[in-house]
């Protein structure tokens, strides 16, 4: 079962490595109902669970539900991704939030899966996430 698991935490890196620049992209040229929609489906597509129902938990209580340190960095990727995309469009409050909720999220990833793991979780999404245009 662990190898499943697995298997499921990469297929999800791959996944939203594939999806980075179109979020990227949106986040630049649309609207902040487009780019608020993409990161949902991005969600919705790596880890199989709605990015709104997520952020309505705590932090641990979400780290929880998953098997992998990978899938809590994911969920950090796209809660900076998103508050990156509420500070572009005026929304400081907001993107601080999602800032502060991307931090949680680390935190009670280290707590939960200790430090190596979450580390090597690191070091994967840095291997599957292309590096942003400079």
């Amino acid at each position: 079962m662990p190898i499943l698991r697995q298997a499921y935490a990469l297929q999800a890196l791959r996944e939203l490595g594939r999806l980075a620049p179109d979020l990227a992209r949106v986040r630049a040229n649309r609207s902040l109902e487009d780019s608020l929609r993409s990161l949902s489906e991005a969600c919705q597509t790596t880890l199989g669970m709605e990015l709104e129902t997520l952020t309505l938990f705590d932090a641990r209580s979400v780290v929880r539900l998953f098997g992998h340190a990978e899938q809590a960095r994911i969920l950090a990727h796209l809660m900076d991704e998103r508050a990156r995309t509420l500070a572009e469009h005026g929304d400081f409050v907001g993107a601080l939030s999602d800032t502060v909720y991307a931090g949680q999220l680390l935190m009670c990833s280290r707590q939960r899966f200790g430090v190596h793991k979450d580390a090597g979780a690191a070091d994967a999404l840095e291997r599957e996430l292309p590096k942003p245009p400079p």
